[in-house]
């Protein structure tokens, strides 16, 4: 059955950032995965359930893989807002933690390694929220919160590395961090899921190795 779960995941993530959450109906995802409305609410019981099945699946892989009783409904899901919220505290804090110390033996590839990392594991969650920001309620508004913080983090680092010597200096540290956020937004979260101009299915790895190729290669010293 996990198969199937996972053509839903995938279907529903697709259309929930590219249509909308609130144009998306079931009949849409439905369609997408070539089966009937009706056999889609034997497994969920909504398209809110399988929104919340989405965002759980991205914060907890193995989630998908438990045993379940279909309907999936909002018994699964009680305390999904803030388990998203304090796995991403906890990675803003993880990845902040350098800060404390200067950046010291933290260089600036693996900065950009880890901020990857954090961009791709979260990517699918994060432009889901994203792009149904004013339909999210408190998930919408943290999410608006986490980015500015993530960017925030972005910004010292770049001007910890400029002072001491690990990238090049730049005459504008703010639009420098702005495009560093891009870039890995980019290729760890957009590539994937809603480039318009685009190959299908690259590797994480490989959009990765591109992406540090490009940032390393404008700024690092």
């Amino acid at each position: 059955m996990e198969n199937r779960l996972q053509t839903i995941y995938e279907a529903a993530s697709s259309l929930f950032i590219n249509k909308g959450y609130m144009r998306t109906q079931m009949k849409d995802i439905a369609k997408e995965i070539g089966l009937s409305t009706g056999m889609l609410y034997v497994y969920f019981k909504g398209k809110k359930d399988i929104l919340d099945f989405i965002l759980k699946c991205t914060i907890d892989p193995d989630f998908i893989q438990q045993e379940f009783q279909y309907p999936i409904d909002e018994r699964f899901f009680e305390r999904l807002s803030e388990e998203i919220i304090t796995v991403l505290n906890e990675s803003h804090a993880k990845f902040s933690e350098p800060l404390s110390r200067e950046a010291d033996g933290y260089l600036f590839e693996q900065m950009i390694s880890d901020a990857f990392d954090t961009i791709a594991r979260y990517g699918t969650d994060c432009l889901v929220l994203e792009k149904n920001i004013n339909d999210m309620g408190v998930l919408g508004d943290y999410y608006q919160r986490y980015r500015k913080s993530f960017f925030d983090n972005i910004l010292s680092y770049v001007k910890i590395y400029i002072h001491i010597g690990e990238m090049r200096a730049v005459k504008y540290p703010e639009l420098t961090a702005q495009q560093i956020v891009e870039t890995l937004a980019w290729w760890g979260m957009h590539v994937q899921n809603d480039a318009f101009e685009t190959q299908k299915n690259i590797p994480v790895s490989v959009a990765k190795e591109i992406c540090m190729d490009n940032l390393l290669y404008a700024y690092k010293k």
